[in-house]
């Protein structure tokens, strides 16, 4: 069985980690690339969760793997993944819920006053004070002691621009 190409795409809280994986899968989409994106996030979203489990990492896990599990038996064969990935403990734990996984981690970055604007942008409600100082905590953090493959800054980018950039760095299978 061949390895199953995964981009994760990580970085701290309003980088664009989304966005710009929104726009891999359109892209290739278009080019009839099968695929999925996972946005780890969102298969952390319940409440409460467990105590031990603060930013819902084992539940977005499990998720993970069954939610790759059916995608794979519709043909998918490639995986692009959202999630900030503060420690090689991170990448080892996706490794392990994805055995086949070939992974590749970009770190997106961005500077202080954009990862502001862009939280202020979308942040309308009660957690938007927790997740700016997140957004901040981050972006210093991750600059120290995050893994990655390759880092894209996105100051000042488009979306396609950097899309098409992480795209161009892996082997994708098209069959």
């Amino acid at each position: 069985m061949k390895p199953t190409p995964t981009l994760i795409i990580s970085g701290p809280v309003g980088v664009g980690k989304t966005t710009v994986a929104n726009e891999i899968s359109a892209s290739l989409s278009r080019s009839g690339i099968p695929h999925t994106f996972i946005d780890l996030d969102t298969l952390t979203m319940t409440y409460p969760r467990p105590p031990n489990d603060r930013f819902g990492d084992k539940l977005a896990l499990q998720n993970l793997r069954d939610v790759w599990a059916n995608c794979t038996a519709g043909r998918s064969r490639n995986l692009v993944i959202a999630r900030v990935i503060e420690t090689k403990a991170d990448l080892q734990n996706i490794q392990q819920a994805l055995p086949n996984a070939e992974l590749h981690l970009c770190q997106l970055r961005a500077n202080d006053p954009t990862l502001i604007a862009r939280v202020r942008t979308r942040e309308h409600g009660l957690e938007r004070d927790w997740h700016e100082a997140r957004a901040i905590e981050l972006a210093e953090s991750l600059q120290q002691t995050a893994p990655a493959d390759f880092t894209i800054d996105t100051d000042g980018r488009p979306t396609t621009q950097i899309a098409r950039d992480l795209v161009s760095r892996l082997d994708w299978i098209t069959e």
